[in-house]
């Protein structure tokens, strides 16, 4: 868990090609539809890998995705809100000017455990400012109820950074699961990727932590076997 959005920030800096200042806007553009959804006093919460952040370890992020509360009636109106920055940042997020763009995804919320996800948003500073980021818990079960290329992924690592509550999300995934019960066999597939990947993890670690010792290191308590075992010979 990294609490922090720094760590975000330091993987948007591409040393690589510095002539691309594309990335490192992120965190301006993240403070201009947070300021608009403010200034609008929409209720709101930042999901995907923004908001996984928080969580678990940052990784590298193109997109900023919104869930925004509001009336049906309200819907034009968010749109208008992404369009003002995209207009304002339209070098960085127009994929006709810029080929690796920043990806901004506003939406209206679709169901009441997404009202509830806006209700229990947590506040933090974030990338300068104070923002509101989906929990953990609903998190993983968006990612469970939704399909998406890199949501299985996102589970896991949600998963293994162990600050879920794993049986909220069951409760919140039987009221709204379909009769196939698709995103509960979605959750137990992202269980079993959590748990073969903190195993190999571990494997990982103890096969570099025995690379690092002294082949020829006897413990303590097994010295005097080892010279038992040289006298005898």
């Amino acid at each position: 868990m990294t609490g922090s959005s720094a760590e975000i920030e330091a993987l948007l800096f591409d040393g690589n090609d510095l002539n691309n200042p594309t990335p490192g806007m992120l965190p301006a553009i993240f403070r201009d539809i947070v300021g608009r959804l403010d200034a609008a006093g929409l209720a709101y919460a930042v999901i995907g890998r923004i908001a996984l952040a928080l969580h678990e370890q940052a990784r590298f992020v193109r997109e900023i995705e919104i869930v925004v509360g509001g009336d049906a009636d309200e819907h034009d109106r968010i749109a208008a809100l992404a369009r003002a920055t995209q207009a304002r940042f339209a070098a960085h997020m127009d994929p006709q000017l810029c080929r690796l763009h920043i990806v901004l995804t506003l939406r209206p919320s679709t169901c009441s455990v997404e009202t509830q996800l806006l209700a229990e948003a947590i506040t933090c500073p974030w990338f300068g400012v104070q923002a509101l980021l989906a929990s953990a818990e609903h998190l993983l079960w968006l990612w469970c109820h939704t399909e998406g290329p890199d949501h299985a992924m996102n589970a896991s690592a949600l998963i293994v950074g162990g600050t879920v509550d794993l049986y909220r999300v069951r409760s919140l995934l039987r009221t709204t699961d379909d009769i196939e019960e698709s995103s509960q066999r979605r959750l137990r597939l992202a269980i079993g990727d959590a748990v073969l990947s903190a195993t190999s993890s571990f494997s990982r670690y103890m096969a570099e932590r025995r690379i690092r010792l002294d082949p020829h290191y006897v413990p303590l308590w097994r010295r005097p076997q080892a010279e038992a075992a040289k006298d005898n010979d």
